[in-house]
């Protein structure tokens, strides 16, 4: 299993987020692109961040059920963590 690489996860993280607004602009196939990139997100996590591959996997199994989400939420705690980790 490769590292994790939470600047990867970020972007990926980022990346579903901007798709998800996008599916509430009149494009609602952007939500299987944003799926796509949580589950890109998972991977790049799995080995060193567990709570944060499960976490990331909750919000993905959501968009799939078509439950709203809330991404601000999830983006400004990966923001905390971010910054604690690379001490920024």
């Amino acid at each position: 299993m490769r590292p994790s690489c939470i600047q990867c996860g970020m972007k990926h993280l980022g990346q579903a987020a901007v798709l998800y607004h996008e599916t509430k602009k009149g494009y609602p196939h952007h939500i299987i692109y944003a799926v796509g990139h949580l589950a890109e997100a998972e991977d790049e996590l799995v080995k060193d961040f567990p709570a944060w591959t499960e976490r990331i996997r909750k919000l993905r199994i959501a968009l799939m059920e078509n439950e709203e989400v809330d991404f601000d939420e999830i983006m400004n705690d990966y923001y905390i963590f971010y910054q604690a980790q690379v001490g920024e």
